[in-house]
């Protein structure tokens, strides 16, 4: 089987939001918020489109939710060391921003290094891009939880 190219249109489609969200939480500009409201769904038909069309939906899949689930691990730990963001200073908005996306890179290292297959490599990294997005807004369910 040919080596699957980066996804470059996939990661362009998560950037947007992703760029969007990360502009709005340090400087509280609600309409950032629209725009990543906006991009969202673009994002959503990009990351199902590849999901369709390209093999190893198990290995893409298993990435996107390793990179998800320690995102809400990382968003949880820094609620429950520092309180609500409501009395943070801008350098902890700043911190949780990074933290927060941290997981990404994370997971673009370590699930390539432990794939089954050389083939698995790139669909286990498009699994991490589609994840770049679901890093900020796993926030959620933690605010859900804790808030």
């Amino acid at each position: 089987m040919d080596k699957e190219p980066f996804p470059v249109a996939l990661l362009l489609f998560a950037l947007a939001p992703t760029v969007c969200l990360a502009l709005m939480w340090p400087t509280g500009n609600d309409d950032m918020w629209w725009g990543a409201v906006m991009a969202l769904p673009f994002y959503g038909l990009a990351s199902m489109h590849h999901m369709i069309t390209k093999p190893y939906r198990r290995q893409r899949l298993k990435a996107l939710g390793g990179v998800v689930l320690m995102a809400v691990c990382v968003w949880l730990l820094f609620f429950l060391i520092f309180g609500h963001p409501w009395h943070w200073g801008s350098g902890l908005f700043y911190s949780s921003l990074m933290l927060c996306h941290a997981p990404v890179l994370v997971g673009a290292q370590v699930f390539p290094q432990h794939a089954e297959a050389e083939e698995h490599h790139m669909a286990l990294i498009s699994g991490v891009v589609m994840a770049l997005p679901l890093c900020f807004l796993s926030i959620m369910p933690v605010l859900l939880v804790l808030g």
